[in-house]
């Protein structure tokens, strides 16, 4: 990522975002909970922190853009990504497969979007969005091995 700034900061904090996606799938592997806190209700809390994080991320980069039809539909797409988190959390009070799926949905949608823009933004290298793209296969991963172990 040689057209970016900080690209080491954000490959180091991208992959230490992954941890704890990891750390919860293993947790629940070995059916250990924190405060009465199945391991999965906490993979899900996170996710979707990190899902409302990566919609205010597109927030920012509608603001890079001229006023045009692609940057509110950024600013909208932001908005709907977020509420999707927060959808994820209400149904995985009490249906959890559906909360993680409509978590691990999000993931997927935010990088469709990224992918989709990504040409309009300056200093986007294509070394990010591969980054970005391994990211969320791995967050996708640990959604699906979080459901294979509740179901």
């Amino acid at each position: 990522m040689p057209s970016m700034k900080h690209s080491r900061v954000i490959n180091s904090l991208g992959y230490a975002g992954l941890m704890p996606f990891l750390a919860a799938v293993l947790a629940a592997y070995a059916e250990l909970s924190f405060c009465e806190w199945p391991a999965s209700q906490l993979f899900l809390s996170y996710s979707v922190i990190i899902l409302s994080f990566l919609a205010g991320a597109l927030w920012g980069k509608a603001k890079e853009l001229e006023e045009s039809e692609v940057s509110c539909l950024l600013l909208i797409g932001s908005n709907a990504f977020a509420l999707t988190g927060w959808l994820a959390v209400l149904l995985g009070k009490y249906y959890l497969p559906v909360g993680l799926a409509v978590s691990m949905t999000g993931f997927i949608l935010v990088y469709l979007t990224e992918h989709k823009t990504q040409g309009l933004l300056q200093g986007v290298a294509p070394a990010y969005l591969k980054f970005r793209l391994t990211l969320t296969c791995v967050v996708c991963l640990a959604h699906l091995l979080i459901l294979i172990l509740i179901l």
